[in-house]
């Protein structure tokens, strides 16, 4: 995990250091929904709350290249679901790594397609719910399609579509999602 982080910073220190015109860096985050149930957590209380391998939150970090027609964008992020409790905690976590090339169809729409690879995706578990142990997966490059809006100069909404794979024990379990958030270009 240590690693990531420090990708993730050198990828954005680099980008914010970079001066050549059209480079600029970029961060965001998404709320995303999808994909198939891992764990279904129940509460004391009889509440219930499922781990899914295509929720809930990503947060991202890179660089982009703008011409006046196409834009690629390279980017490190973190994507989470999970559950906490006073007497335990469930986690499913991943490190995406994305690249997507945006056409702008008008200087406020831009659409694009792109490929993910979700490293270091495994759950982990503590606490009261430690019986489920650890489990690493591994996982497959997947397709991105994304349409951004850009509502000011600096800032866009976005919505995205994932289409991606993972593989445990012998089993494929999907990791399609969709998703919707903000960026930011400095």
């Amino acid at each position: 995990m240590k690693k990531q982080i420090a990708a993730a910073a050198a990828v954005i220190a680099l980008s914010a250091t970079c001066h050549a015109e059209g480079l600029r860096p970029v961060l965001g985050a998404s709320l995303t929904g999808g994909g198939k149930t891992l764990v279904q957590v129940q509460y004391t209380d009889g509440n219930t709350q499922k781990i899914r391998s295509g929720g809930f939150v990503q947060l991202f970090g890179g660089a982009e290249y703008e011409t006046d027609v196409l834009a690629f964008q390279g980017t490190i992020g973190y994507h989470v679901d999970d559950t906490n409790a006073k007497n335990g905690s469930i986690k499913f976590s991943r490190w995406p790594v994305e690249l997507i090339a945006f056409w702008k169809a008008n200087p406020s729409v831009r659409l694009g397609v792109g490929v993910r690879k979700a490293t270091g995706a495994k759950i982990t578990s503590s606490g009261a719910a430690s019986n489920l142990g650890s489990q690493s997966f591994d996982s497959k490059a997947g397709l991105i399609l994304q349409g951004e809006y850009l509502f000011a100069t600096n800032w866009s909404g976005l919505l995205r579509f994932v289409r991606e794979d993972y593989s445990v024990g012998g089993q494929t379990v999907s990791g399609n999602h969709a998703g919707l958030g903000v960026s930011y270009r400095f």
